[in-house]
Protein backbone atom coordinates (compact mmCIF):
# COMPACT_ATOMS: atom_id res chain seq x y z
CA UNK A 1 0.00 0.00 0.00
CA UNK A 2 1.49 3.33 -1.09
CA UNK A 3 0.40 5.50 1.85
CA UNK A 4 0.88 9.25 1.41
CA UNK A 5 1.83 11.54 4.27
CA UNK A 6 -0.16 14.46 5.61
CA UNK A 7 2.96 16.46 6.45
CA UNK A 8 6.55 16.02 5.33
CA UNK A 9 9.63 17.77 6.69
CA UNK A 10 12.58 17.77 4.27
CA UNK A 11 16.20 18.94 4.08
CA UNK A 12 16.87 19.33 7.78
CA UNK A 13 18.91 18.05 10.65
CA UNK A 14 16.53 15.61 12.31
CA UNK A 15 17.78 14.87 15.83
CA UNK A 16 15.91 11.64 16.44
CA UNK A 17 17.09 10.93 20.04
CA UNK A 18 16.61 7.25 19.27
CA UNK A 19 18.81 4.63 20.91
CA UNK A 20 21.69 5.37 18.52
CA UNK A 21 21.25 9.17 18.44
CA UNK A 22 20.71 8.97 14.70
CA UNK A 23 20.59 12.26 12.78
CA UNK A 24 18.51 12.19 9.60
CA UNK A 25 17.22 14.64 7.01
CA UNK A 26 13.48 14.16 6.82
CA UNK A 27 10.31 12.99 8.56
CA UNK A 28 6.84 12.08 7.30
CA UNK A 29 3.71 12.39 9.46
CA UNK A 30 0.38 10.63 8.91
CA UNK A 31 -2.48 11.54 11.23
CA UNK A 32 -1.05 11.90 14.71
CA UNK A 33 1.86 9.51 14.19
CA UNK A 34 5.31 9.57 12.66
CA UNK A 35 5.17 7.57 9.44
CA UNK A 36 8.80 7.50 8.29
CA UNK A 37 12.22 8.89 9.26
CA UNK A 38 15.12 8.95 6.83
CA UNK A 39 16.84 10.72 3.97
CA UNK A 40 15.01 13.46 2.09
CA UNK A 41 14.82 11.50 -1.15
CA UNK A 42 13.29 8.52 0.67
CA UNK A 43 10.70 10.52 2.58
CA UNK A 44 9.86 12.70 -0.41
CA UNK A 45 8.36 9.62 -2.06
CA UNK A 46 5.52 9.89 0.47
CA UNK A 47 4.45 13.34 -0.77
CA UNK A 48 0.99 13.32 -2.33
CA UNK A 49 -1.35 15.96 -3.72
CA UNK A 50 -2.70 16.77 -0.23
CA UNK A 51 0.65 16.63 1.59
CA UNK A 52 1.96 19.75 3.31
CA UNK A 53 5.69 19.99 2.59
CA UNK A 54 7.91 21.94 4.98
CA UNK A 55 11.43 22.73 3.83
CA UNK A 56 13.60 22.79 6.95
CA UNK A 57 16.43 24.41 4.97
CA UNK A 58 19.03 22.97 7.31
CA UNK A 59 17.19 23.73 10.55
CA UNK A 60 16.90 21.14 13.30
CA UNK A 61 13.79 19.05 13.89
CA UNK A 62 13.58 17.67 17.44
CA UNK A 63 11.07 15.69 19.48
CA UNK A 64 8.90 18.05 21.50
CA UNK A 65 10.44 19.00 24.82
CA UNK A 66 9.17 17.19 27.91
CA UNK A 67 9.26 19.33 31.06
CA UNK A 68 9.38 16.62 33.72
CA UNK A 69 8.45 18.83 36.70
CA UNK A 70 6.65 22.15 36.52
CA UNK A 71 3.51 23.93 37.66
CA UNK A 72 1.59 24.95 34.52
CA UNK A 73 -1.53 25.99 36.43
CA UNK A 74 0.35 28.17 38.89
CA UNK A 75 2.59 29.50 36.08
CA UNK A 76 -0.37 30.77 34.12
CA UNK A 77 -2.17 32.22 37.13
CA UNK A 78 1.03 33.93 38.29
CA UNK A 79 1.10 35.93 35.06
CA UNK A 80 -2.08 37.60 36.29
CA UNK A 81 -0.57 38.48 39.70
CA UNK A 82 1.86 41.20 40.76
CA UNK A 83 5.10 40.30 39.01
CA UNK A 84 8.03 40.70 41.36
CA UNK A 85 10.78 38.92 39.43
CA UNK A 86 14.16 40.44 38.54
CA UNK A 87 12.91 41.36 35.09
CA UNK A 88 10.39 43.74 36.69
CA UNK A 89 11.78 44.80 40.09
CA UNK A 90 15.26 45.59 41.36
CA UNK A 91 14.51 46.66 44.91
CA UNK A 92 11.95 46.50 47.69
CA UNK A 93 10.87 49.99 46.67
CA UNK A 94 10.06 48.57 43.23
CA UNK A 95 7.97 45.83 44.85
CA UNK A 96 6.13 48.49 46.84
CA UNK A 97 5.52 50.42 43.62
CA UNK A 98 3.96 47.39 41.94
CA UNK A 99 1.81 46.63 44.99
CA UNK A 100 0.54 50.21 45.08
CA UNK A 101 -0.47 49.93 41.43
CA UNK A 102 -2.52 46.83 42.19
CA UNK A 103 -3.97 48.36 45.38
CA UNK A 104 -5.36 51.20 43.29
CA UNK A 105 -7.66 48.79 41.42
CA UNK A 106 -8.39 46.13 44.08
CA UNK A 107 -11.06 46.92 46.70
CA UNK A 108 -9.76 47.47 50.26
CA UNK A 109 -9.74 44.31 52.35
CA UNK A 110 -9.15 42.04 49.33
CA UNK A 111 -6.02 40.07 48.52
CA UNK A 112 -3.03 41.33 46.57
CA UNK A 113 -0.86 38.39 45.49
CA UNK A 114 2.53 38.50 43.85
CA UNK A 115 5.44 36.26 43.02
CA UNK A 116 9.01 36.15 41.86
CA UNK A 117 11.31 38.21 44.08
CA UNK A 118 14.81 36.93 44.82
CA UNK A 119 16.12 38.42 48.05
CA UNK A 120 19.80 38.20 47.07
CA UNK A 121 19.13 40.11 43.84
CA UNK A 122 17.25 43.00 45.45
CA UNK A 123 19.28 46.15 46.13
CA UNK A 124 18.61 45.72 49.84
CA UNK A 125 19.89 42.10 49.79
CA UNK A 126 17.07 40.93 52.07
CA UNK A 127 13.49 39.73 52.11
CA UNK A 128 10.77 42.37 52.25
CA UNK A 129 8.99 42.52 55.60
CA UNK A 130 5.42 43.02 56.72
CA UNK A 131 6.22 46.70 57.36
CA UNK A 132 7.41 47.13 53.77
CA UNK A 133 4.15 45.65 52.54
CA UNK A 134 2.07 47.60 55.07
CA UNK A 135 3.51 50.83 53.72
CA UNK A 136 2.45 49.90 50.18
CA UNK A 137 -1.07 48.56 50.88
CA UNK A 138 -2.22 49.08 54.47
CA UNK A 139 -5.88 48.35 53.61
CA UNK A 140 -5.30 45.05 51.79
CA UNK A 141 -4.14 41.55 52.59
CA UNK A 142 -0.80 41.13 50.80
CA UNK A 143 1.02 37.87 50.05
CA UNK A 144 4.22 37.86 47.99
CA UNK A 145 5.95 34.56 47.15
CA UNK A 146 9.69 34.31 46.71
CA UNK A 147 10.43 32.85 43.28
CA UNK A 148 10.98 29.36 44.77
CA UNK A 149 7.50 29.24 46.34
CA UNK A 150 9.01 27.93 49.58
CA UNK A 151 9.23 31.35 51.24
CA UNK A 152 6.67 34.14 51.31
CA UNK A 153 6.23 37.52 52.95
CA UNK A 154 2.86 38.81 54.15
CA UNK A 155 1.69 42.06 55.66
CA UNK A 156 0.22 42.73 59.10
CA UNK A 157 -3.37 42.23 57.97
CA UNK A 158 -2.56 38.66 56.90
CA UNK A 159 -0.70 37.90 60.13
CA UNK A 160 -3.71 39.13 62.10
CA UNK A 161 -6.21 37.23 59.96
CA UNK A 162 -4.33 33.95 60.53
CA UNK A 163 -3.48 34.69 64.16
CA UNK A 164 0.29 34.62 63.65
CA UNK A 165 1.92 36.54 66.48
CA UNK A 166 4.90 36.43 68.85
CA UNK A 167 3.32 33.56 70.78
CA UNK A 168 2.62 31.41 67.72
CA UNK A 169 4.93 28.38 67.61
CA UNK A 170 6.66 27.35 64.42
CA UNK A 171 4.56 24.67 62.68
CA UNK A 172 6.04 21.28 61.90
CA UNK A 173 8.02 21.66 58.69
CA UNK A 174 7.98 25.44 58.79
CA UNK A 175 9.48 28.55 60.38
CA UNK A 176 8.11 31.97 61.26
CA UNK A 177 10.85 34.56 60.92
CA UNK A 178 11.03 36.88 63.94
CA UNK A 179 12.74 40.13 64.86
CA UNK A 180 14.88 40.73 67.94
CA UNK A 181 11.76 41.09 70.09
CA UNK A 182 10.28 37.82 68.86
CA UNK A 183 7.61 39.45 66.72
CA UNK A 184 6.93 37.99 63.24
CA UNK A 185 8.66 39.92 60.47
CA UNK A 186 6.12 38.68 57.92
CA UNK A 187 8.57 36.24 56.31
CA UNK A 188 7.20 32.68 56.40
CA UNK A 189 9.17 29.56 55.49
CA UNK A 190 7.74 26.35 54.09
CA UNK A 191 4.73 25.02 56.08
CA UNK A 192 4.38 28.30 57.97
CA UNK A 193 2.64 29.64 54.84
CA UNK A 194 0.55 26.52 54.10
CA UNK A 195 -2.70 27.63 55.74
CA UNK A 196 -2.57 30.91 53.86
CA UNK A 197 -1.82 29.33 50.50
CA UNK A 198 -4.92 27.18 50.74
CA UNK A 199 -7.03 30.31 50.99
CA UNK A 200 -5.42 32.07 48.03
CA UNK A 201 -4.86 29.19 45.59
CA UNK A 202 -6.10 30.34 42.17
CA UNK A 203 -9.80 29.85 41.51
CA UNK A 204 -11.23 27.83 38.64
CA UNK A 205 -11.71 31.07 36.69
CA UNK A 206 -8.16 32.30 37.27
CA UNK A 207 -6.70 28.87 36.52
CA UNK A 208 -8.58 28.69 33.24
CA UNK A 209 -7.46 32.16 32.21
CA UNK A 210 -3.93 31.32 33.27
CA UNK A 211 -3.83 28.01 31.41
CA UNK A 212 -4.53 29.84 28.17
CA UNK A 213 -1.32 31.77 28.83
CA UNK A 214 0.51 28.57 29.76
CA UNK A 215 -0.62 26.88 26.54
CA UNK A 216 0.62 29.83 24.48
CA UNK A 217 4.00 30.07 26.21
CA UNK A 218 4.76 26.35 26.47
CA UNK A 219 4.05 25.79 22.77
CA UNK A 220 6.16 28.83 21.88
CA UNK A 221 9.06 27.22 23.75
CA UNK A 222 8.48 23.81 22.18
CA UNK A 223 7.11 22.10 25.29
CA UNK A 224 4.68 19.48 24.07
CA UNK A 225 4.46 17.45 27.31
CA UNK A 226 4.67 18.48 30.94
CA UNK A 227 4.35 17.05 34.42
CA UNK A 228 2.01 19.02 36.70
CA UNK A 229 3.79 18.82 40.05
CA UNK A 230 1.28 20.87 42.07
CA UNK A 231 -1.33 18.16 42.42
CA UNK A 232 -3.32 20.08 44.98
CA UNK A 233 -6.34 21.34 43.09
CA UNK A 234 -9.28 19.37 41.70
CA UNK A 235 -10.00 22.39 39.51
CA UNK A 236 -6.63 21.98 37.80
CA UNK A 237 -7.24 18.32 37.02
CA UNK A 238 -10.69 19.14 35.66
CA UNK A 239 -9.35 21.98 33.51
CA UNK A 240 -6.64 19.86 31.92
CA UNK A 241 -9.29 17.34 30.89
CA UNK A 242 -11.67 20.06 29.69
CA UNK A 243 -8.88 21.81 27.82
CA UNK A 244 -7.86 18.60 26.05
CA UNK A 245 -11.46 17.64 25.22
CA UNK A 246 -12.39 21.12 23.98
CA UNK A 247 -9.12 21.63 22.12
CA UNK A 248 -7.88 24.83 23.76
CA UNK A 249 -5.10 23.21 25.82
CA UNK A 250 -2.66 21.31 23.62
CA UNK A 251 0.17 20.31 25.98
CA UNK A 252 0.09 16.66 27.09
CA UNK A 253 -0.12 16.42 30.88
CA UNK A 254 1.10 13.95 33.50
CA UNK A 255 -0.61 14.87 36.77
CA UNK A 256 1.07 14.24 40.12
CA UNK A 257 -1.07 13.78 43.24
CA UNK A 258 0.03 15.93 46.18
CA UNK A 259 -0.02 14.64 49.75
CA UNK A 260 1.61 17.37 51.86
CA UNK A 261 -0.50 19.07 54.53
CA UNK A 262 -2.91 20.72 54.05
CA UNK A 263 -3.57 18.62 50.91
CA UNK A 264 -3.59 15.25 52.66
CA UNK A 265 -7.27 14.63 51.96
CA UNK A 266 -6.81 14.86 48.19
CA UNK A 267 -3.75 12.62 48.28
CA UNK A 268 -5.50 10.02 50.43
CA UNK A 269 -8.62 10.15 48.28
CA UNK A 270 -6.69 9.09 45.19
CA UNK A 271 -5.18 6.14 47.05
CA UNK A 272 -8.69 4.82 47.70
CA UNK A 273 -10.08 5.11 44.17
CA UNK A 274 -8.25 2.13 42.74
CA UNK A 275 -6.82 4.37 39.99
CA UNK A 276 -3.05 4.24 39.83
CA UNK A 277 -0.19 5.84 37.93
CA UNK A 278 -0.86 5.56 34.19
CA UNK A 279 -4.65 5.90 34.31
CA UNK A 280 -5.90 8.17 31.53
CA UNK A 281 -4.90 8.66 27.92
CA UNK A 282 -2.24 10.20 25.72
CA UNK A 283 -3.48 13.73 26.47
CA UNK A 284 -4.03 13.64 30.25
CA UNK A 285 -2.65 10.89 32.45
CA UNK A 286 -2.54 10.26 36.22
CA UNK A 287 1.06 10.34 37.37
CA UNK A 288 2.98 9.82 40.58
CA UNK A 289 1.91 10.28 44.19
CA UNK A 290 4.04 13.16 45.46
CA UNK A 291 5.17 14.62 48.74
CA UNK A 292 7.57 17.43 49.67
CA UNK A 293 10.32 16.65 52.16
CA UNK A 294 12.43 19.80 52.26
CA UNK A 295 12.78 23.35 51.02
CA UNK A 296 14.74 25.22 48.36
CA UNK A 297 18.47 25.50 47.76
CA UNK A 298 18.47 29.16 46.77
CA UNK A 299 16.25 29.96 49.75
CA UNK A 300 18.63 28.13 52.13
CA UNK A 301 15.82 25.85 53.33
CA UNK A 302 16.87 22.62 51.57
CA UNK A 303 17.67 20.05 54.26
CA UNK A 304 21.44 19.53 54.46
CA UNK A 305 23.58 17.20 56.58
CA UNK A 306 26.00 20.04 57.30
CA UNK A 307 24.95 23.63 57.99
CA UNK A 308 24.91 26.44 55.45
CA UNK A 309 28.29 28.13 55.72
CA UNK A 310 26.77 31.60 55.99
CA UNK A 311 24.50 30.51 58.85
CA UNK A 312 25.97 27.70 60.92
CA UNK A 313 22.70 27.28 62.80
CA UNK A 314 20.77 26.56 59.62
CA UNK A 315 20.52 22.98 58.33
CA UNK A 316 17.41 23.67 56.26
CA UNK A 317 13.88 22.46 56.92
CA UNK A 318 12.41 18.97 56.90
CA UNK A 319 8.66 18.44 56.60
CA UNK A 320 8.64 14.91 58.03
CA UNK A 321 10.62 12.48 60.14
CA UNK A 322 12.15 9.38 58.58
CA UNK A 323 9.41 7.22 60.10
CA UNK A 324 6.64 9.46 58.75
CA UNK A 325 8.19 9.47 55.29
CA UNK A 326 8.64 5.69 55.35
CA UNK A 327 4.97 5.19 56.14
CA UNK A 328 3.77 7.51 53.38
CA UNK A 329 6.08 6.06 50.74
CA UNK A 330 5.16 2.46 51.58
CA UNK A 331 1.44 3.28 51.55
CA UNK A 332 1.61 4.83 48.08
CA UNK A 333 4.00 2.14 46.84
CA UNK A 334 1.61 -0.61 47.96
CA UNK A 335 -1.31 1.21 46.37
CA UNK A 336 0.42 0.83 43.00
CA UNK A 337 1.64 4.37 42.52
CA UNK A 338 4.89 5.64 41.22
CA UNK A 339 6.17 7.72 44.14
CA UNK A 340 7.79 11.15 43.83
CA UNK A 341 9.51 12.95 46.70
CA UNK A 342 10.72 16.55 46.50
CA UNK A 343 14.24 16.36 47.95
CA UNK A 344 16.93 18.94 47.20
CA UNK A 345 19.34 18.87 50.14
CA UNK A 346 21.66 15.89 50.71
CA UNK A 347 19.95 15.02 53.98
CA UNK A 348 16.53 14.98 52.32
CA UNK A 349 17.88 12.88 49.45
CA UNK A 350 19.34 10.36 51.90
CA UNK A 351 16.04 10.07 53.75
CA UNK A 352 14.16 9.62 50.48
CA UNK A 353 16.48 6.84 49.40
CA UNK A 354 16.09 5.21 52.82
CA UNK A 355 12.32 5.17 52.35
CA UNK A 356 12.50 3.82 48.81
CA UNK A 357 14.97 1.12 49.83
CA UNK A 358 12.75 0.03 52.71
CA UNK A 359 9.65 -0.07 50.50
CA UNK A 360 11.36 -2.01 47.72
CA UNK A 361 13.04 -4.52 50.03
CA UNK A 362 9.88 -5.17 52.00
CA UNK A 363 7.52 -5.13 49.00
CA UNK A 364 9.56 -5.70 45.80
CA UNK A 365 8.13 -4.23 42.63
CA UNK A 366 9.57 -4.21 39.12
CA UNK A 367 9.68 -1.10 36.98
CA UNK A 368 8.44 1.21 39.73
CA UNK A 369 10.38 4.24 38.46
CA UNK A 370 10.05 6.06 41.78
CA UNK A 371 11.33 9.61 41.43
CA UNK A 372 13.35 12.20 43.31
CA UNK A 373 12.10 15.65 42.37
CA UNK A 374 14.97 18.16 41.89
CA UNK A 375 17.70 15.95 43.41
CA UNK A 376 19.96 18.91 44.07
CA UNK A 377 22.85 17.54 46.11
CA UNK A 378 23.93 13.97 45.46
CA UNK A 379 27.18 12.52 46.80
CA UNK A 380 28.79 9.32 45.47
CA UNK A 381 26.85 7.17 47.92
CA UNK A 382 23.55 8.69 46.81
CA UNK A 383 24.46 8.22 43.14
CA UNK A 384 25.24 4.55 43.75
CA UNK A 385 21.99 3.99 45.64
CA UNK A 386 19.93 5.73 42.95
CA UNK A 387 21.46 3.40 40.37
CA UNK A 388 20.96 0.28 42.46
CA UNK A 389 17.35 1.07 43.35
CA UNK A 390 16.29 2.16 39.86
CA UNK A 391 15.27 5.66 40.93
CA UNK A 392 14.56 8.35 38.31
CA UNK A 393 16.02 11.77 39.28
CA UNK A 394 14.14 14.80 37.95
CA UNK A 395 16.84 17.46 38.02
CA UNK A 396 16.24 21.14 38.64
CA UNK A 397 19.44 21.82 36.68
CA UNK A 398 18.02 24.90 34.88
CA UNK A 399 17.88 26.58 38.33
CA UNK A 400 21.62 27.05 38.04
CA UNK A 401 21.23 29.18 34.93
CA UNK A 402 18.45 31.51 36.03
CA UNK A 403 19.12 31.32 39.80
CA UNK A 404 22.80 30.43 39.65
CA UNK A 405 24.00 33.75 40.99
CA UNK A 406 21.63 33.34 43.92
CA UNK A 407 23.05 29.85 44.58
CA UNK A 408 26.60 31.22 44.41
CA UNK A 409 25.74 33.76 47.07
CA UNK A 410 23.90 31.32 49.35
CA UNK A 411 26.57 28.59 48.95
CA UNK A 412 29.51 31.01 48.89
CA UNK A 413 32.72 28.95 48.45
CA UNK A 414 30.87 25.83 49.57
CA UNK A 415 32.35 22.73 47.88
CA UNK A 416 28.88 21.14 47.89
CA UNK A 417 27.98 23.42 44.99
CA UNK A 418 30.66 21.79 42.81
CA UNK A 419 28.42 18.76 42.26
CA UNK A 420 24.98 20.37 42.48
CA UNK A 421 22.31 18.84 40.23
CA UNK A 422 24.91 16.41 38.87
CA UNK A 423 23.60 15.48 35.44
CA UNK A 424 27.03 14.41 34.21
CA UNK A 425 27.59 11.97 37.07
CA UNK A 426 24.09 10.51 36.65
CA UNK A 427 24.38 9.99 32.90
CA UNK A 428 27.82 8.42 33.25
CA UNK A 429 26.08 5.79 35.38
CA UNK A 430 23.40 5.34 32.69
CA UNK A 431 20.75 6.72 35.04
CA UNK A 432 17.96 8.31 32.91
CA UNK A 433 17.84 11.69 34.67
CA UNK A 434 15.28 14.10 33.22
CA UNK A 435 15.41 17.90 33.17
CA UNK A 436 12.69 20.26 34.31
CA UNK A 437 12.05 23.96 34.82
CA UNK A 438 9.81 23.90 37.92
CA UNK A 439 8.24 26.99 36.38
CA UNK A 440 7.15 29.49 37.70
CA UNK A 441 10.20 29.13 39.96
CA UNK A 442 12.10 30.01 36.79
CA UNK A 443 10.93 30.59 33.23
CA UNK A 444 9.79 27.58 31.17
CA UNK A 445 12.25 27.94 28.26
CA UNK A 446 14.01 24.54 27.86
CA UNK A 447 16.92 26.17 26.02
CA UNK A 448 18.04 27.62 29.35
CA UNK A 449 18.39 24.12 30.76
CA UNK A 450 20.08 22.75 27.65
CA UNK A 451 22.53 25.67 27.61
CA UNK A 452 23.43 25.21 31.25
CA UNK A 453 23.78 21.45 30.91
CA UNK A 454 26.41 22.05 28.23
CA UNK A 455 28.07 25.29 29.37
CA UNK A 456 27.48 25.27 33.15
CA UNK A 457 27.39 29.05 33.40
CA UNK A 458 24.86 31.18 35.26
CA UNK A 459 22.95 34.06 33.72
CA UNK A 460 25.82 36.41 34.59
CA UNK A 461 28.36 34.03 33.07
CA UNK A 462 29.79 32.55 36.27
CA UNK A 463 30.95 28.94 36.14
CA UNK A 464 29.10 26.47 38.40
CA UNK A 465 29.80 22.74 38.84
CA UNK A 466 31.72 22.66 35.56
CA UNK A 467 32.71 18.99 35.96
CA UNK A 468 29.04 18.03 35.64
CA UNK A 469 28.72 19.43 32.09
CA UNK A 470 27.44 17.04 29.40
CA UNK A 471 27.50 17.06 25.61
CA UNK A 472 24.66 18.53 23.58
CA UNK A 473 23.08 15.20 22.62
CA UNK A 474 22.93 14.18 26.27
CA UNK A 475 21.32 17.49 27.21
CA UNK A 476 18.68 17.12 24.48
CA UNK A 477 17.96 13.53 25.58
CA UNK A 478 17.48 14.67 29.19
CA UNK A 479 14.80 17.15 28.02
CA UNK A 480 13.03 14.70 25.69
CA UNK A 481 13.45 10.91 25.88
CA UNK A 482 14.32 10.81 29.58
CA UNK A 483 11.29 12.93 30.41
CA UNK A 484 9.10 10.47 28.54
CA UNK A 485 10.73 7.61 30.46
CA UNK A 486 9.97 9.34 33.76
CA UNK A 487 6.24 9.11 32.94
CA UNK A 488 6.33 5.55 31.51
CA UNK A 489 5.66 6.93 28.02
CA UNK A 490 8.91 6.28 26.14
CA UNK A 491 6.98 4.00 23.78
CA UNK A 492 4.83 6.97 22.75
CA UNK A 493 7.08 10.02 22.63
CA UNK A 494 10.44 11.55 23.47
CA UNK A 495 12.14 10.49 20.22
CA UNK A 496 11.48 10.71 16.49
CA UNK A 497 10.74 7.17 15.38
CA UNK A 498 8.11 5.61 13.13
CA UNK A 499 4.94 4.82 15.04
CA UNK A 500 5.46 7.38 17.80
CA UNK A 501 3.28 10.42 18.39
CA UNK A 502 3.91 13.32 16.03
CA UNK A 503 5.04 15.79 18.68
CA UNK A 504 7.78 17.72 16.88
CA UNK A 505 9.51 21.08 17.02
CA UNK A 506 11.41 23.03 14.35
CA UNK A 507 14.24 25.15 15.71
CA UNK A 508 15.42 28.42 14.19
CA UNK A 509 18.77 26.88 13.17
CA UNK A 510 20.81 23.69 13.25
CA UNK A 511 21.38 23.13 16.95
CA UNK A 512 24.14 20.59 16.29
CA UNK A 513 26.20 23.27 14.54
CA UNK A 514 25.58 25.94 17.17
CA UNK A 515 28.39 26.94 19.54
CA UNK A 516 27.54 26.45 23.23
CA UNK A 517 27.60 30.19 23.90
CA UNK A 518 24.99 30.71 21.16
CA UNK A 519 22.48 28.08 22.31
CA UNK A 520 20.45 30.67 24.22
CA UNK A 521 19.72 32.45 20.95
CA UNK A 522 17.95 29.46 19.42
CA UNK A 523 14.18 29.88 19.10
CA UNK A 524 11.36 27.53 18.20
CA UNK A 525 9.92 28.24 14.75
CA UNK A 526 7.18 25.59 14.78
CA UNK A 527 5.56 23.24 17.26
CA UNK A 528 3.49 20.22 16.24
CA UNK A 529 1.39 18.25 18.72
CA UNK A 530 -0.53 15.13 17.69
CA UNK A 531 0.18 15.86 14.04
CA UNK A 532 -1.31 19.37 14.20
CA UNK A 533 0.78 22.51 13.79
CA UNK A 534 -0.16 24.37 16.99
CA UNK A 535 2.46 27.11 16.89
CA UNK A 536 4.30 28.92 14.11
CA UNK A 537 6.64 31.80 14.75
CA UNK A 538 5.12 33.98 12.05
CA UNK A 539 1.92 34.11 14.11
CA UNK A 540 3.71 36.52 16.47
CA UNK A 541 4.42 39.13 13.81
Amino acid sequence: MNQKADVVFLNGSVVTVDQTDRVCQAVAVKGNRILKVGASDQVEMLVGDATTVIDLAGRSLLPGFVDAHCHPGVYGASQLQVRCGPENVKSIQDIQREIRKRAAVVPPGEWIIGRGYIDTELEEKRHPTRRDLDAAAPEHKVFINRTCGHIAVVNSRVLEAFDICSGTPDPEGGKIDRDDRGDPTGVLYEQAQARIKVQIYPSYTDLKAGLAITNRDFLRFGITSATEASGQSADEARLYQEGADEGWFKVRMYLLVRHNPPHVQLGNAFLKTGMITGFGNERVRLGAWKTILDGAGGGASAAMREPYLKDLQNYGILYFSQKELDEMVITAHLAGYQVAVHAIGDRAVEMTLNSYEKALKTFPRKNHRHRIEHAGFLDETALDRIQQLGIVPILGLPFLYELGDNYLEVFDNDPRLDTAYPLGSLLRRKIPAALSSDTPVIGPNPMHGIYFAVAHRSKSGQSIAADEAVDLMQAIRAYTANGAYASFEEHLKGSIEAGKLADLIVLSENILETAPEDLLGIKVDMTMVDGDMVYEKRQES
